[in-house]
């Protein structure tokens, strides 16, 4: 039986820095990797004669992200902040050879802002619970309800506008690490609705 080493690394990365994170020789292994700020996560898996391309993972502000596999490979984080330093904590935990767990995390009843007025939905600042990348979205008699996202260079990327209802909808939605979503009630008139959100991961 081969033992091979498999290193994690806990770093202050400076504003658009990068820096190792987490490595191994080989062998199976489950990282867990977190970061105060936006980030981008690249692994980079090794064969014989070269690295492979780069997988690459967002992590949101305060949030974190879970990933497992085998080989050798190096992972870097970079800071996408150009102004905070970031702190990550990277773990190395075992392999699960069934896969990752089922993530899930159910928010309690929350409410928009004021007619006319976006805010982030959920309570992580618009961005997706740790480890999750995706939402199923609850809203209690909505009148013109609108969703927006934007991605990690803040361009929109989506907007959905719910119409005139009488009744309890939901939508599902991608909702990735690194993107922000906010959600508003469109009538000026209209004051916030009330809605639930449940981040998850298959």
């Amino acid at each position: 039986m081969n033992n091979h080493t498999i290193q994690s690394f806990d770093r202050t990365i400076s504003p658009s820095g990068r820096a190792l994170v987490a490595r191994s020789d080989g062998g199976r292994w489950r990282f867990f990797v977190s970061s105060s700020q936006l980030a981008l996560v690249e692994i980079e898996q090794k064969g014989q004669l070269s690295s492979l391309p780069a997988k690459q993972q967002y992590i949101s502000p305060n949030g974190a992200i879970e990933f497992q596999g085998s080989g050798a490979v190096d992972v870097y984080l970079t800071n996408l902040s150009d102004s905070q330093d970031t702190k990550v904590v990277t773990w190395n935990a075992g392999y699960l050879c069934g896969g990752l767990d089922r993530v899930e995390y159910a928010e309690k009843q929350l409410t928009t802002p004021d007619g006319g007025f976006l805010g982030a939905m959920g309570s992580f600042g618009g961005y997706p619970a740790p480890y999750t990348n995706k939402c199923r979205l609850y809203v209690d008699l909505a009148q013109q309800t609108r969703i927006v996202a934007y991605d990690v260079d803040g361009n929109t990327v989506f907007q959905s506008g719910v119409q005139p209802v009488d009744e309890r909808l939901y939508i599902d939605l991608d909702t990735p690490q690194g993107y922000r979503w906010e959600i508003r009630e469109s009538s000026p008139s209209a004051t916030g609705v009330n809605y639930t959100v449940i981040w998850y991961r298959d």
